[in-house]
């Protein structure tokens, strides 16, 4: 599970900008996560809860946005991928073709995993 690694320097992040903020507690914590950073969110919520444990974070909630790729195609294309109701990877991946032309599109980003804000006191 990458995610562990993954929320250890999320959670690295949150505690550092509390202290420089100097916060008795985190109340909240919202993370951008890219549908292509291929990060279960609720694994990753899993691991920061065990990793916010003895600290200001413990009894904080969590949000998760998740974010899109753009795709760009060679008709000159850019934006956003066409909305659909996933099942899968597979199924996401096969749906980014240009709504344009209908060309298989290249992904731009969507691979970010990032903490958006956090809410402290």
């Amino acid at each position: 599970m990458h995610e562990y690694s993954l929320a250890i320097g999320l959670m690295e992040s949150v505690l550092g900008a509390a202290e420089e903020n100097n916060a008795a507690v985190v109340n909240h914590i919202h993370i951008k996560v890219g549908k292509m950073a291929h990060v279960n969110p609720m694994q990753l919520e899993f691991c920061l809860k065990s990793l916010s444990d003895e600290t200001i974070a413990k009894d904080a909630s969590y949000t998760f946005e998740i974010v899109d790729p753009d795709i760009k195609c060679e008709c000159g294309y850019f934006g956003k991928a066409e909305k659909f109701e996933e099942k899968d990877m597979l199924d996401y991946l096969v749906s980014l073709f240009c709504p344009k032309c209908g060309k298989n599109a290249e992904t731009i980003g969507g691979t970010d995993l990032s903490v958006e804000s956090i809410d402290i006191d």
